[in-house]
């Protein structure tokens, strides 16, 4: 994936766990991406020119002053920074984030206009802004942080209010939504 001006998205990530740096490294590599990888939050804060990324990733656990301390220094010399919050350790919705940040419209101007899951009939919403063909993935990151991943629908849909049925009951946990609608990715946590 490409910015504004043509050049591969350079993203620098920053978590605790490599594992998961190391499967969302590889992932954003594969589709074209510029990646470091970074597990001290004092190095990637001084260490690290920002002017030599685009994206910040922060893991979810780099909050408070962790965060608004890297988030600064990097803004200093790059104020087009785009920073992404880690929603879960999901490495294909950090995925799903960043390309969102990289290569969506904003967010008057994209597809997809809203999310949510509807638990009275289990199935997802969405409102479009324009007809599309949608890839709808459904991750829940459970009470035991299990992942669960669910291909709630894939095909063409028209503009206005759309419902997805899924199926099968969603459990408990977190949910996220990732729309590939077109060539846009939108992320939508669910609760």
């Amino acid at each position: 994936m490409t910015t504004e001006i043509g050049t591969p998205a350079r993203v620098l990530l920053v978590g605790k766990r490599v594992r998961v740096l190391d499967e969302l490294g590889t992932a954003l590599r594969a589709v074209g991406m510029v990646v470091r990888e970074e597990t001290d939050v004092d190095r990637a804060t001084t260490g690290i020119d920002g002017a030599s990324v685009d994206v910040l990733a922060l893991g979810r656990t780099f909050t408070g002053s962790k965060r608004d301390r890297i988030v600064t220094a990097l803004r200093a010399q790059n104020p087009r920074l785009k920073v992404v919050e880690g929603l879960a350790p999901i490495p294909e919705l950090m995925v799903a984030q960043v390309r969102e940040a990289v290569g969506t419209p904003d967010r008057d101007n994209r597809i997809v206009g809203a999310a949510a899951y509807e638990r009275g009939d289990n199935s997802i919403v969405l409102i479009l802004r324009r007809a599309a063909n949608l890839d709808v993935t459904l991750y829940r990151l459970d009470p035991m942080y299990r992942v669960h991943r669910l291909e709630a629908f894939t095909g063409p849909l028209g503009p206005g209010k759309q419902r997805l049925p899924l199926g099968r009951r969603v459990g408990r946990g977190e949910r996220f939504l990732v729309v590939q609608a077109d060539q846009e990715t939108t992320v939508h946590p669910l609760g």
